[in-house]
């Protein structure tokens, strides 16, 4: 069956991706967005069934309901690699900013709902008023009512198109009737004052959906049911971040260091922060940034690993004194200093939801950034010695080969007690840690 196309963007994206260039080392991780819409003093909700025009407007509401429960909400694994979705591998998505959580509010169970428009002969025929709407949350005791609409309707329309075919090493063209399937679901959406009755916030949300299906192609156009259920879960997920925060994916490109002196140490600061290793990254930054304390590649490898960790404020020392720095290329700077100011902004705003990011303290001390740089291993002992080398890192494992101490050797990993080196013959092998030390070359 045909994948659904999404073609609207339901929210602003905030991938922190570069124009397309030649791109570097990225540090990729869901950072938390606030919602749309604040809504002071609530604390306690309850989404009402939508009413609905060739939807589901209890499957609609019920799925809202189910994403505001969601406690990291937004965040999925991460597909790397491979192109066009081919090949690549598949991480788990975290997040690195504590105290971040998406459910915020209390919610109202969603029988207990049904039993109260029951007994109040409410909702029976259709829409809820302002002052209905104020009178289920007066007896549910929610501060605020989710209230609203959802619509669906599809066309079908019916197209020819010259497709081109090899056979036998020769092309030939022919025409084919195919059906463009078009679709729009809209949710139209209303908090509402249990105390007052006023309107503290409404937004309307349309999701136009695509899809295609040729004669000369396997399978069919999906039904109009699995593309109303399809857009409906994204559309839900749209009306949830109106109402509370949740997580989008970060892609923060790191600078390359440049000054010779320090490049190596910066390549490694930048693999350990690829791979979310913060605290060590920050540490090899942060000693480079101590002896060329005017390199502003350094102060934004360093902002982006507090913007990461949510160090707002420090983030936004760096990206300042970088764009003092270097005002000629200074789109990524000023993107930057925009977001930490929008950031910041928005502090209070997820304080009143009871959101609050705990200041990150970058702990690697000595002993943790000497380990990060070092790029040998040296074995221990003397030129007499032989120290075995095994194919895994298992001591009845096979024994590649035996080594003298005072040697040393390319690192390539850590595996717990062990390291994995080179050999000077290419070969890769590990030794116990006990019978080796690292060390910078």
């Amino acid at each position: 069956m045909l994948a659904v196309k999404i073609v609207a963007l339901l929210t602003a994206a905030v991938l922190i991706a570069d124009p397309p260039t030649a791109v570097y080392k990225k540090t990729r991780v869901f950072v938390l967005v606030p919602p749309e819409q604040i809504l002071p003093g609530v604390k306690k909700v309850a989404v009402l069934d939508f009413t609905g025009e060739g939807a589901d407007g209890r499957s609609f509401a019920d799925a809202v309901t189910s994403r505001l429960f969601e406690k990291q909400r937004g965040i999925q694994d991460i597909h790397t690699g491979g192109m066009f979705g081919v090949g690549g591998h598949t991480q788990e998505g975290k997040t690195l900013q504590q105290g971040a959580f998406t459910d915020v509010f209390a919610l109202v169970e969603r029988s207990r709902l049904a039993q109260v428009l029951q007994e109040q002969r409410l909702g029976q025929s259709g829409v809820l008023d302002e002052a209905q709407a104020a009178q289920v949350g007066k007896v549910l005791g929610v501060d605020a009512i989710v209230v609203g609409t959802v619509s669906f309707s599809v066309t079908d329309q019916r197209v020819q198109e010259e497709h081109t075919y090899t056979q036998n090493k020769h092309q030939y063209t022919r025409t084919v009737s195919c059906v463009n399937r078009e679709g729009l679901m809209k949710a139209r959406v209303r908090v509402v004052s249990a105390e007052s009755g006023q309107v503290l916030g409404s937004v309307d949300r349309p999701l136009p959906v695509k899809s295609k299906h040729c004669d000369d192609e396997e399978g069919g156009l999906p039904t109009e049911q699995s593309v109303a259920e399809e857009s409906s879960h994204a559309l839900a997920d749209a009306v949830a971040n109106y109402l509370a925060p949740h997580f989008e994916l970060g892609e923060f490109e790191l600078e390359k260091i440049h000054n010779k002196q320090f490049e190596a140490l910066g390549e490694r600061a930048a693999e350990l922060a690829e791979g979310l290793r913060v605290d060590e990254a920050y540490a090899i930054y942060k000693s480079i940034h101590d002896q060329d304390p005017y390199s502003p590649e350094v102060m934004i490898d360093l902002a982006i690993l507090n913007e990461v960790v949510g160090n707002w404020s420090q983030a936004k020392g760096f990206y300042e004194n970088a764009f003092q720095l270097k005002k000629d290329d200074d789109y990524k700077h000023k993107r930057g200093l925009d977001r930490m100011t929008k950031d910041l902004s928005f502090r209070d705003a997820l304080a009143q939801l009871g959101v609050v990011i705990q200041e990150h303290t970058f702990a690697a001390g000595a002993e943790d950034v000497a380990r990060a740089t070092a790029n040998v291993v040296e074995i221990r002992g003397g030129g007499e010695d032989r120290i075995p080398i095994h194919a895994q890192p298992d001591d009845h494992g096979a024994v590649v080969a035996s080594v003298p101490g005072g040697v040393t050797f390319q690192l390539v990993r850590e595996e717990g007690s062990w390291f994995r080196i080179k050999l000077l013959d290419g070969k890769e092998g590990y030794v116990q840690k006990d019978k080796a030390k690292l060390r910078q070359q």
